[in-house]
């Protein structure tokens, strides 16, 4: 085959890129049918079907390999242009057509391999049983009706009276169970879309009757994240919009009512470039819409409400002009005034789910008539819909069949906003009167779906939910509606999941700081694993080197993406041998700063997590008497790498508990081991502390410095010269405010001119630190106000110690400097 190549190239046939070009289809179509003809020999020499263990798969990715086992699916029917791009102009139909299984390679009775160890097992537990997505659960301000407390939003809307019910409707959820799912952005992607085999691998599997959950449920996150950045299906980006949402979801029901509850945390605005004053619906900060129906809708079973979006929506791909659709002969049917709206299938007598010859996409112009839509209506076969609009106050209700219809009244929503979180319940009646309302029947189970339009967003740029089911007091069911009976109207909005408070001093002063003019910066702090300062200089793991070592600060690439980063690490996918199963990838922290004249004061905020235990600590517990710690680091640009990796060159590749750490028999018999405390192995230190620090790791050289320590005056003269890391830290079970430096080892004694304080309040953290800004500690930072430091922290949460923590990217912090990433205002 290549030789033949070769032949033709001396020919003159491919002896230009253009005339390459012009045969790759062909080219491309002899390779694909030889692979085919072969059952992908070439490929199975490595990945053999049935020595894939499912243990280091997604459930995705399991499911489409067991599936092409089974039916004799091969892989080159999937992974075409997996080494090259495709060939443009491929013909669909024929792609269809070739990617069709062939029943001589089945193995109806194989299967893959199942795990060989306890560590496989585990992967494999987690995989399917990740940790919930975080989801802010504060107790939310008790409302009177009528009144709105300050940072409120909306007590309550019911089809335009506010006053009907009140807040809550009397419903109490700290015992109703909790379903946590991770709503995405969902670009332009459409019905039609998911019937494109070369662009959606999940395509064959949806049509064998897999639903959209049972495949993607686990990696919403990382979808939405693709998308909202442009990566694919979104070709206007908002820059820094966020790709996913956690939600808590809640459902109850008495003898007469459904009762909602969703609850997820609000975000920092990020301007819209493309609309007037960069909020599309300046008058909603948020919109929540949810939608119901039953298995005789069109592809409801399988995909919720996705069965409503199509490619020739407005703002989709294939959207009609204004133009065609005037002239289009059933247009008074519905209003088509502003473009074409939401429908579903039963509504057209046709929609284009192919594309191929030329046809366009969806199925706008297809309309049946109204006496057959209004059959589909009366036979059940719609999408019950309601919308809530947080700031106007508005209860909607309505449907979508030919169109989407929405009229106020008949559903009652509530919504309050406190702190950072945003709660939305909604009561509905069980049986209605209304035309367009599904009736439920606590006996059954429905199809439901729901988007958030968050932050003034409009039309298509909210967050969706993939399609899941929900019951009535049935186990089985995805969202389980308990029967549980609300109290009197006029109620309180229920708190969420509450701890009790419980305050411990580290300090005193900073407890009475008054927060409400700090500057404030939401971060999220990643699991690290086994990454270190010299993993960052492995271009074949890590593709930001070449950046790095260009300037780029690590913060400019990473900064959205830290929760996907401690996501694949925390769960053992990459840099982490002995994973904790169920930990927590990421931990969103707010950080607010302030200073007077002589102080720094500091405060973080994050979301306690439920316990997991640590299979390798005895008691699950690596650090029993303290639930929490919280490190800070401050440096100049005076220390490598700390301009661009805040404290990450402190973090290195022989540093215990990390790969290439020495035994300590080794450590023992180092000539300068009393020079430092290597007692139990070595500690984080900087480059300046070390002769050399192998990088590159050639040659069998141990990546590292340990064992190259300068002599105790040369680590002085440092020291002296203010290159080394300011470091305090807060042990709050023990109330302990430490103060030290890391330079050739870390070294904490003490808190002398720092101070503590923490809280456990409602499922929140709060830790104040106070600082001084001139100290006469020689291993303390004097910090300058008219200056910028590097800046990072770290959190050790649900009782770890060593590298099991979280830890931050480099940031800036300055003073009254709003172009810092930290600003430390004055008051």
């Amino acid at each position: 085959q290549a030789s033949n190549e070769i032949y033709h190239k001396i020919l003159g046939t491919i002896n230009t890129r253009e005339k390459f070009l012009d045969k790759r289809i062909h080219l491309a179509t002899n390779e694909w049918k030889r692979m085919k003809s072969s059952d992908s020999r070439e490929c199975r020499n490595c990945h053999n079907f049935e020595s894939m263990s499912i243990a280091y798969q997604r459930p995705r990715a399991r499911k489409q390999h067991q599936f092409a086992l089974t039916n004799g699916n091969t892989c080159i029917d999937c992974h075409k242009g997996i080494a090259h791009e495709l060939p443009e102009g491929i013909d669909e139909e024929w792609l269809e057509e070739f990617s069709m299984p062939d029943a001589s390679h089945a193995k109806p009775d194989a299967t893959l391999m199942a795990p060989v160890n306890d560590k496989q097992q585990k992967l494999l537990d987690l995989s399917n049983n990740p940790p919930k997505p975080k989801v802010i659960t504060k107790t939310v301000i008790k409302e009177v009706p009528g009144e709105c407390k300050a940072g409120d939003v909306a007590p309550s809307a019911t089809g335009g009276s506010s006053a009907a019910t009140g807040a809550g409707f009397g419903m109490d959820w700290s015992d109703v169970p909790d379903r946590q799912i991770t709503i995405f952005y969902p670009g332009q992607s459409s019905m039609e879309w998911i019937f494109k085999g070369s662009e959606h691998g999940g395509k064959r599997p949806f049509q064998g009757g897999e639903t959209c959950a049972s495949c993607h449920d686990k990696e919403t996150a990382d979808m939405g994240q693709k998308i909202v950045t442009g990566e694919k299906l979104e070709p206007t980006p908002i820059p820094g919009k966020r790709g996913s949402i956690a939600v808590k979801v809640q459902a109850a029901h008495d003898d007469d009512y459904l009762y909602m509850r969703y609850e997820w945390e609000d975000t920092e605005h990020t301007p819209v470039p493309f609309a007037d004053g960069g909020k599309m619906d300046p008058d909603n900060q948020v919109k929540l819409a949810l939608m119901i129906t039953t298995d005789d809708t069109l592809y409801a079973d399988r995909a919720g409400c996705w069965g409503t979006c199509h490619h020739d929506n407005r703002d989709m791909p294939a959207a009609p002009e204004q133009s065609a659709i005037d002239a289009y002969g059933q247009k008074g049917q519905v209003n088509m005034s502003k473009g074409i709206t939401k429908y579903i299938t039963e509504s057209r007598t046709k929609v284009e789910i192919k594309g191929r010859r030329g046809k366009v996409l969806g199925g706008w112009d297809k309309l049946k008539s109204s006496d057959e839509v209004k059959l589909e209506l009366t036979e059940g076969r719609f999408m019950d819909l309601y919308r809530y609009k947080a700031g106007t106050n508005t209860s909607e209700n309505g449907s979508i069949l030919a169109e989407r219809t929405l009229s106020e009244g008949g559903v009652e929503f509530t919504s309050s906003k406190q702190g950072n979180t945003w709660v939305v319940e909604m009561r509905r009646k069980l049986k209605s009167d209304t035309e367009d309302d599904i009736q439920l029947d606590i006996t059954k189970v429905y199809n439901l779906g729901f988007a958030i339009h968050d932050d003034y967003t409009n039309g298509r740029f909210h967050h969706v939910s993939l399609g899941y089911k929900l019951g009535f007091d049935n186990g089985d069911a995805e969202i389980n509606a308990v029967k549980k009976q609300a109290s009197a109207t006029n109620a309180t909005v229920a708190p969420a999941t509450s701890t009790p408070a419980a305050a411990t001093s580290g300090g005193g002063s900073a407890s009475n700081i008054d927060w409400s003019k700090a500057s404030s910066r939401d971060i999220t702090l990643f699991y690290p694993g086994q990454s270190s300062m010299e993993w960052i200089f492995k271009g074949s793991e890590h593709g930001g080197k070449r950046p790095f070592q260009g300037g780029e600060t690590c913060a400019s690439c990473h900064d959205k993406e830290a929760a996907d980063m401690g996501q694949k690490i925390v769960t053992g996918e990459k840099l982490e041998p002995t994973p904790i199963p169920g930990k927590r990838g990421s931990i969103p922290v707010t950080v607010e700063t302030m200073h007077d004249d002589a102080k720094l004061y500091m405060r973080f905020q994050w979301q306690d997590t439920e316990h997991t235990p640590v299979p390798f600590a005895d008691g699950g517990k690596m650090d029993p008497d303290n639930q929490v710690k919280l490190a800070v680091m401050f440096a100049t640009d005076d220390v490598l790498y700390a301009d661009r990796a805040g404290c990450w060159g402190t973090c290195h590749h022989d540093n215990r508990d990390m790969p290439a750490a020495p035994e300590q028999s080794v450590i023992d018999t180092y000539a300068q081991k009393d020079q430092i405390d290597t007692s139990h192995g070595i500690t984080k230190y900087i480059t300046e502390s070390r002769t050399k620090v192998e990088i590159k790791g050639r040659r069998g050289k141990i990546l590292g410095g340990w064992d190259k320590l300068k002599t105790p005056e040369e680590v002085a003269a440092e020291g002296a010269e203010g290159r080394f890391m300011d470091v305090h830290r807060y042990k709050a079970g023990e109330k302990i405010s430490e103060n030290g430096a890391i330079l050739a080892d870390r070294i904490m004694d003490g808190g002398q001119d720092i101070e503590f304080n923490a809280s456990l309040t409602d499922g929140t953290w709060t830790v104040e630190m106070v600082r001084d800004l001139k100290s006469d500690n020689a291993t303390d930072l004097n910090l300058e106000l008219d200056k910028v430091y590097n800046f990072g922290f770290a959190i050790h949460d649900d009782y770890t110690n060593g590298r099991f923590h979280h830890v931050s990217l480099g940031y800036k912090l300055g003073f009254d400097k709003a172009e810092a990433d930290l600003n430390a205002t004055a008051k």
